[in-house]
């Protein structure tokens, strides 16, 4: 059974202070990077993450709107997903 002292207590406060100082060092480099970078390197750094969590999206969407599979193995016919199916104007809300 592991003892808690105050030693380890020190230690681990500590510690903390360490991640604090990174994270800190960290917000700096990118309040300058925003500050002094040119408008098209933050825009193309930014287009890179909007793109990557798009493309996670719809691996997100492809997964939850796939029917799972029947237990006979076949699997049924895909239908249109809701977002996709054209409504009358009187069914419309």
């Amino acid at each position: 059974m592991e003892q808690i002292t105050f030693e380890t207590l020190k230690n681990a406060i500590e510690d903390r202070g360490g991640v604090e100082e990174e994270e800190r060092r960290k917000r700096r480099e990118v309040v300058e990077r925003f500050q002094t970078a040119p408008f098209e390197e933050i825009a193309a750094h930014c287009g890179a993450k909007a793109s990557s969590l798009q493309s996670k999206l719809d691996q997100v969407f492809e997964l939850i709107i796939r029917p799972p599979p029947s237990p006979s193995g076949h699997s049924p016919p895909r239908s249109t997903p809701l977002y996709e199916m054209k409504f009358p104007d009187l069914c419309v809300y």
